[in-house]
């Protein structure tokens, strides 16, 4: 039987985090699953609710102070390598996924040679300022892996150990904005072997659909928030270093 770590950060998603959770057990327990969930220091409950859902497997850890979105899916990474695993699936805890779509994708990973396969986000029903963050995105890593991507952000993707493990190496800082876009630059140049899946795009899980990481007041308007992260990230982004790292 494989063994499959789920690695998830979180932030502020105890409302839709139980169900989240529970169609994932669902959907892979015919498997050896762990789930590895990283709390960046919620402002509610999500670190307890997700330790009193007593799922087999279940691994809750909070950050110590607040590190972002992109820091605590590199912990959430390295914490499911370190589990042992021989796949890891990162999503994020918003549940903005499906649990099947989720299997199918290890399905695909595990029928195959394939190392990498990324869930590429359809249907996506996006206001103007994250199409155009997207297609921005989409534009940087262009420019660095030599090739497009569908998707080159997309927080759902299903790794190999092996090359999880390599991905995290060539990582020039842990505390990276943006750690999903140098894993889609990095898995073209080195030519691992990866495919891109469609899947479906969610609303986020909870009494709300908004972000609450951004502070979002107005669904049509970035907050302020939103549009400093973007700028840190990009000014991050021109001065980073991406090479094959030494052995």
């Amino acid at each position: 039987m494989s063994s499959v770590v789920v690695a998830m950060p979180a932030y502020n998603e105890s409302e839709g985090i139980p169900e989240f959770l529970e169609e994932i057990r669902v959907n892979f327990a015919d498997l050896d699953l762990q789930i590895v969930v990283v709390d960046d220091c919620s402002q509610d409950d999500t670190a307890r609710v997700v330790k009193d859902l007593g799922i087999p497997g279940m691994h809750a850890v909070r950050n110590d102070i607040n590190s972002g979105h992109g820091p605590s899916t590199i912990r959430a990474l390295s914490e499911a390598l370190d589990l042992g695993g021989d796949v890891v699936v990162a999503v994020d805890g918003d549940g903005q996924f499906r649990g099947s779509d989720m299997r199918r994708l290890v399905n695909v990973l595990m029928a195959t040679d394939l190392e990498i396969v990324e869930g590429i986000r359809s249907h996506r029903d996006d206001p103007w300022f994250r199409r155009i963050t997207s297609a921005a995105t989409r534009q940087m890593v262009r420019s660095r892996a030599g090739e497009a991507v569908l998707d080159a952000n997309t927080p759902l993707r299903v790794y190999r150990r092996e090359a999880l493990a390599r991905l995290l190496r060539g990582l020039p800082d842990s505390q990276m904005a943006v750690p999903n876009l140098a894993f889609s630059v990095l898995t073209r140049r080195w030519g691992i072997r990866v495919a891109a899946i469609p899947v479906a795009s969610l609303p986020r899980r909870g009494s709300t659909s908004e972000s609450i990481t951004w502070k979002q007041k107005r669904s049509w308007l970035p907050s302020r928030r939103y549009v400093t992260f973007c700028a840190g990230a990009t000014r991050q982004w021109i001065g980073l270093e991406l090479d094959e790292p030494s052995a």
